[in-house]
């Protein structure tokens, strides 16, 4: 009887034991399949802070090429194109100090790591819809034969640190193109 009652002691205390493990197994489990849960939430909620990131960079980049703009052309009419209007980020309507219209530039504002010829292709489609003179594409990367900036396709591609030398550059083309075509209509 003693021999039967540690036989069943001893069965009783392994599925005890085995019960226990299996618990174990399946808690450490669950956590595993918690910790993959939240680690997974939290890579994706770091990449929609880096998006947002990256997109706040560049309204703050619009902003301050606006009011550069504003700043540096005072004749001028600057305008944004509001968010997901098709047609480049800023419209500067050229205006000479008589009070003239010249023309318009279309703005395009990239804050990438890489480009796009995609780009040139679709503001040269926007340059046309908005009946603008002239189109740019200011981005801190360059397609890979220009260095600092570039006419490319009929469209100026320019970096950030050259942007005011290529508005001017611009704006009096537009002013003298103007002019031109006021002797021109003059002397018929």
């Amino acid at each position: 009887m003693e021999e039967q009652l540690a036989v069943e002691e001893e069965k009783i205390r392994q599925d005890a034991q085995k019960k226990a493990e299996d618990e174990q197994h399946t808690k450490i489990a669950e956590k595993d399949k918690q910790l993959s849960d939240a680690l997974k939430e939290i890579e994706e909620m770091r990449r929609k802070l880096q998006q947002g990131s990256q997109q706040t960079q560049g309204e703050t980049f619009e902003l301050e090429f606006e009011s550069l703009l504003h700043h540096e052309y005072p004749n001028d009419k600057v305008q944004p194109v509001g968010k997901g209007i098709r047609g480049g980020d800023i419209i500067q309507e050229v205006w000479d100090s008589k009070g003239n219209y010249n023309g318009k530039i279309l703005w395009e504002l990239k804050n990438t790591k890489t480009w796009s010829e995609g780009w040139v292709d679709k503001l040269k489609s926007d340059k046309r819809a908005i009946n603008a003179e002239e189109a740019v594409i200011i981005s801190d990367v360059l397609p890979g034969n220009m260095k600092i900036a570039g006419y490319r396709n009929a469209i100026w591609v320019t970096q950030r640190p050259f942007v005011v030398t290529l508005a001017s550059t611009l704006r009096a083309k537009l002013i003298e193109m103007y002019y031109v075509k006021q002797s021109v209509q003059a002397k018929d």
